[in-house]
């Protein structure tokens, strides 16, 4: 059976890469002619994601392979990830993964992206704790990208350090848009509880509680948490118990001198209580602790890739 690509290559990136060239003027190429799939890289609910190869350019990318002879409500999720990533097709320029379109290959749908060699920021995690200058700078750029998303009125509701990317170029990269949600046209909230416990905003645990955007801003402020101590707060309990625990705490703080003022100030800010009351992205990029670093270059992060690969060769 012959792999058509779908609809949705009508509306990749608008990125002049020549890769996008030459997925633009081979619609009609077999998948397996344009990409040439590699090693597993990830995996999630719905499929993995593979390291794979442009095989006109040479150029890597990642392939997501989605099983569709799956349940119904789950083709559903796929279809809202699709029309979501095709909506944000400039989002390459505002620190989202880039879309190059997506393909049927018998039951699978091949979903072709940017590949960030760097791993994820959970990844990079497993040598031991990140420094405040590095994080830092993942959060200025992680701003950039929540930013943009809220201006669409879109929610990612899975902030966390294994969805943000950091390519071979330092470039920071949200991901995963799987469960990313646009706000209700009536009221600008959503009601649906979904995301992952440990990050989760209180008014999304919540039963029945709207929330908005800013569900996602306690979410970066439990990642800085995350990548400052190695772990979000109540790692050592259960998903069922941090979901009972959350909405009954008060929030997570930064304790001790090896943390500026300025850090714990912007963490206070992130996982203020009520979300009405928490800024937003575009208030956040104006933060002294972000504006403070504002034009500061990203190739100190090469040296969070080098502690890694250091990590790995020591066994």
């Amino acid at each position: 059976m012959a792999p058509n690509p779908t609809s949705a290559t009508s509306t990749v990136s608008s990125s002049t890469s020549a890769v996008l060239q030459h997925i633009q003027s081979h619609r009609d190429v077999p998948v397996e002619q344009l990409f040439t799939r590699l090693d597993i890289v990830g995996k999630g609910a719905y499929g993995a994601v593979y390291k794979g190869i442009h095989n006109a350019t040479g150029t890597v990318l990642a392939l997501k392979v989605i099983n569709l002879d799956t349940a119904e409500d789950d083709i559903i999720e796929i279809q809202r990830e699709v029309a979501l990533l095709s909506q944000l097709r400039d989002s390459d320029r505002h620190n989202c993964i880039g879309y190059h379109g997506c393909y049927f290959y018998q039951t699978e749908l091949w979903i072709a992206m940017d590949f960030a060699s760097g791993g994820s920021i959970r990844t990079l995690l497993k040598p031991g704790k990140i420094d405040e200058k590095y994080t830092q700078l993942i959060v200025r750029e992680t701003l950039i990208g929540l930013n943009y998303l809220h201006r669409q009125e879109i929610i990612h509701r899975d902030i966390k350090s294994a969805n943000i990317l950091l390519t071979n170029s330092h470039r920071v990269l949200l991901c995963d848009f799987g469960i990313a949600a646009p706000l209700q046209s009536t009221n600008h909230k959503r009601s649906t509880f979904i995301g992952t416990p440990y990050w989760m905003a209180p008014e999304v645990i919540a039963d029945g509680r709207l929330y908005d955007t800013k569900a996602d801003i306690w979410s970066l402020g439990i990642t800085l948490y995350e990548m400052l101590n190695g772990n979000p707060p109540y790692s050592d309990l259960t998903p069922a118990k941090v979901i009972l625990k959350i909405p009954r705490s008060q929030p997570a703080k930064l304790e001790g001198n090896q943390f500026s003022n300025g850090v714990k100030e912007f963490l206070a800010a992130c996982l203020i209580d009520e979300p009405n009351d928490r800024p937003t992205a575009e208030d956040l990029m104006k933060h002294k602790w972000i504006k403070s670093i504002s034009k500061a270059p990203l190739t100190p992060l090469k040296e969070l890739t080098n502690r890694y690969t250091r990590w790995v060769n020591s066994g």
